[in-house]
Order: structure tokens, then C-alpha cells, then sequence
């Protein structure tokens, strides 16, 4: 997932940084989920984020110092540690969207717990890596969440992680044809060999060495 995420955010470089939106890796969600006991227990949140700041750098871009113009985070979470979700994480509106491949999984309650570490942890760790301080995230107030409806519900073992970052993808783009709530089996079919063949031509073909000339081929 990590290395589909950084490929499909790769991709659509210039179109996230239009519309001030970035693709992050699993890892940001992993890490506030194992994070989130010590931050339950922490007297003082709000120094929380500078004792762990690892966290703030799996939200920022390469070369960032501070989010100065980003409006909404995408990152995929694992519940439970067998089903993916994706998440559009709307900073100006303090909402956390779900993007879920079978939503009848898990009824509301159990979602509300899968995200209680994000919803809890995001105000405290946003509000120390904008620059200016946004006035959105003063105190602790939580985030708060929605189920995307007019999904595509899928059902087949082991599409959830591809899915997810399709509905990320699509969401970021504005939902096009055939939109978040068309895509088929077959669509799935062909979606997961279309990433990895992006994968292929971003990571692995760029570490092949490049023939010189008269060399053989």
C-alpha cells in the first residue's frame, strides 16, 4: 500500500498541488494508531506532537517545514488489521471522510472506534506544523467524520487495499467517469493490473541501467 500510494500520488503530482491536496503512505495513520495509548495518557497533548515529531514528517511533503497551503491530507487506514479504508482528511472543515470499500462491514460505533486515535490526535499535530497557526485547531476539540455514500460496494477478499486507493484517487480528481460508484468488477480486474504496471514503470524499470550507444541490446 505504501508503494501503491506513492505511486498513484506521484502521478498526479501537479494536479494535488492545484487543488492544495497531498497523498501520504499508511504509515501516517499506522503511527497515530500505535501512538494514540501514550497520547491518552500524556498530561500535557499539546507538547505531545514535539516529543513524537516523527509524526508531523509522515504529513509533511519532501522539503516542508510547515503546512502553508494544503486543504485536504489522503491517506489509507488499516482497521483491524484486515480491511482497508481510504480517508479524505478536510483540514478547513475539521472532517475526516471515509472512503469504504464494504461499508456494512462495520456498523458506525465500530468506525467511530477504528477512528478515535485520528479524530483525537490530528487538531494537536496540525496545529503544531501550519505555518501560521491555523485558527481552526486552537484546544482540543476532536476532528469529526462522515461515511462517503454512493459507493461501489466490493466484496471480493483482498480488493479492499486497490479499491481504496482508487476512491482516493477519484475523490482528489473530483469524482470522474465512472465515478466512485461505478466500478465494477471488472474495472477492479483491470485497475490492479494497471497499477502494477505503474509501479513497474516508477520504480522498478527506472533502476534498470540504460544502454549505451553500440552496446548490445
Amino acid at each position: 500500500m505504501e508503494i501503491l500510494m506513492y505511486t498513484v500520488g506521484k502521478h498526479h503530482k501537479d494536479m494535488l498541488a492545484g487543488v492544495s491536496s497531498i497523498f501520504v503512505s499508511p504509515w501516517l495513520t499506522s503511527y497515530i494508531q500505535k501512538k494514540h495509548w501514550q497520547f491518552e495518557r500524556a498530561k500535557h497533548k499539546d507538547r505531545f506532537p514535539n516529543r513524537f515529531f516523527a509524526l508531523s514528517s509522515l504529513v509533511l511533503l519532501p522539503g516542508q517545514k510547515s503546512i502553508t497551503n494544503v486543504h485536504t491530507i489522503y491517506a489509507p487506514m488499516i482497521w483491524a488489521d484486515r480491511h482497508w479504508v481510504g480517508l479524505a482528511i478536510n483540514l478547513p472543515r475539521r472532517l475526516v471522510e471515509v472512503l469504504d470499500p464494504l461499508p456494512e462491514l462495520n456498523n458506525d460505533r465500530k468506525v467511530k472506534r477504528f477512528l478515535d486515535p485520528v479524530l483525537k490526535m490530528l487538531p494537536f499535530v496540525i496545529n503544531k506544523i501550519a505555518f501560521p497557526p491555523l485558527s481552526q485547531f486552537t484546544g482540543d476539540s476532536p476532528f469529526t467524520w462522515s461515511r462517503k455514500h454512493a459507493l461501489t460496494k466490493n466484496s471480493h477478499t483482498g480488493d479492499c487495499g486497490p479499491v481504496s486507493i482508487k476512491f482516493i484517487e477519484m475523490h482528489a480528481l473530483g469524482d470522474p467517469a465512472p465515478h466512485m460508484s461505478g466500478i465494477t468488477d471488472t474495472l477492479v480486474d483491470q485497475l490492479r493490473k494497471q497499477y502494477a504496471l505503474d509501479i513497474y514503470k516508477s520504480i522498478i524499470l527506472p533502476t534498470y541501467p540504460t544502454a549505451q550507444p553500440g552496446s548490445p541490446a
